[in-house]
């Protein structure tokens, strides 16, 4: 069964760097949920995590997201990852900067049946938007010394 959920969650990754919502599609489960440190709320069902990625996929047009490390735990696949991409399109009201992002984040899947059923997601918005100039880096802040 391990096996069979790390190939799941690598197809996930290639369907979203060949941007083919219906692979993705394929591979949720029907009561899907996405949970993010950066959502505002969880990412319920298929449909929606489709809308979701078409949002980064318009606002990061040559995103590729790559997977560093992969690790199998029972009904849960831990990833490790980085995406790569230029701001070419609106994001969640910021405009498009033209500039590069390069961030690491990390996935914990759980799966059941053979489908992804629940994600949590966390990865690193902070230096993505210093990366696209809405916040100062590091150091270079308000009350910085």
């Amino acid at each position: 069964m391990s096996e069979q959920n790390l190939a799941i969650v690598r197809k996930s990754y290639d369907a979203w760097n060949a941007r083919d919502p219906k692979a993705i599609a394929t591979l949720l489960s029907a009561d899907f949920v996405l949970e993010s440190d950066t959502a505002p709320g969880p990412v319920r069902g298929p449909q929606a995590f489709v809308e979701m990625a078409q949002m980064y996929w318009n606002a990061f047009p040559d995103t590729r997201l790559e997977i560093e490390g992969l690790h199998d735990a029972g009904d849960y696949v831990i990833s490790r990852w980085r995406a790569v991409g230029t701001h070419r399109g609106e994001l969640m009201g910021i405009p498009a900067t033209n500039k590069k992002v390069d961030v690491h984040g990390c996935s914990i899947n759980q799966l059941k049946d053979g489908k992804l059923t629940h994600e949590w997601l966390y990865w690193d918005t902070g230096k993505m938007l210093q990366q696209l100039g809405v916040l100062p880096a590091a150091g270079k802040g308000a009350g910085a010394h």
